[in-house]
């Protein structure tokens, strides 16, 4: 894994989200009420671009079909599936806090 800083803590205040890319890779780094994560940024199940979704505490919504993830955990809530009834969990990474700069692990 490789520590990569994506943006500083004062740039996604609480509530908000903000897609970066980290070595090739779409991640979405959200803060919830002063706690921050980071998951894929697109989503599992129609490549949608999920920092153009809704983020309600720590429920994210995808944009294109609406699919509801949990940001602590990448677990899929609701939403579609494919035809064998299936649904995937976003992956997601360690964020660390250094010095005023996110940093994930990714």
């Amino acid at each position: 894994m490789v520590k990569t800083a994506v943006c500083l803590t004062s740039e996604l205040l609480p509530g908000s989200m903000r897609g970066v890319e980290v070595l090739g890779r779409s991640v979405l780094v959200v803060n919830v009420e002063g706690t921050f994560y980071a998951v894929d940024g697109i989503c599992s199940h129609g490549l949608a671009d999920l920092a153009r979704g809704k983020l309600e505490g720590h429920i994210l919504q995808c944009p294109r079909h609406g699919a509801r993830f949990d940001v602590r955990n990448g677990k899929v809530l609701t939403g579609p599936v494919d035809i064998e009834g299936r649904a995937w969990d976003l992956r997601t990474y360690p964020v660390v806090v250094e010095k005023g700069c996110l940093t994930v692990d990714v």
